[in-house]
């Protein structure tokens, strides 16, 4: 059997905790090598003029190539790409899981507020891809055409379905936000 979203919720929230703690890690790491570099004088900008600098021009052509290895040091590239993408990584959970809690909280708020009746149609819905039509959904519930037609007009007063023409009856969809995919 497949988890649920509650039980897999504190594992969610833990990587997503650990993507943020390894992304704030990986910046911390690479403004130290970039520090270590400017300190270790391997590092300068182009508007460089010391006198010391301009000396020799051998050696300033030198010091142009110490400033591009040092800018695409392997552990500088790895520490900024790793950050980056962890912190992207708890983003994108982070609005996973607010998504889904949403979602969560809507079935509970509509599962407090329909009728069985109403639920049976529902299931019945979910069970068949989220649509049927209102003919099969008589059949399939095995509930009177008047009734069926009832919970369909108060489900979709309430935006749980929607309800289009399709030949002598009608399509009974329900919404994306209440249908598990």
């Amino acid at each position: 059997m497949k988890p649920t979203f509650k039980e897999n919720k504190k594992v969610h929230y833990v990587i997503m905790v650990a993507c943020f703690i390894y992304g704030g890690v990986s910046l911390i790491i690479l403004i130290f090598q970039v520090y270590y570099f400017l300190r270790s004088g391997q590092f300068t900008f182009a508007g460089d003029v010391r006198p010391e600098r301009l000396v020799n021009i051998t050696h300033f052509s030198s010091v142009g190539h110490a400033r591009f290895s040092a800018l695409l040091s392997p552990f500088i590239i790895i520490s900024f790409l790793g950050s980056i993408i962890s912190i992207f990584a708890g983003i994108s959970l982070l609005d996973l899981l607010r998504k889904k809690e949403r979602k969560e909280i809507t079935k509970d708020v509509v599962d407090s507020m329909i009728m069985p009746d109403e639920k049976i149609v529902i299931k019945e819905l979910e069970g068949n891809n989220g649509e049927l039509t209102q003919s099969d959904l008589v059949k399939n519930t095995k509930l009177s055409k008047v009734k069926v037609h009832r919970i369909i007009k108060r489900l979709e007063s309430l935006g749980i379905i929607s309800k289009y023409p399709y030949g002598v009856t009608n399509k009974i969809k329900l919404e994306k936000r209440f249908y598990e995919e």
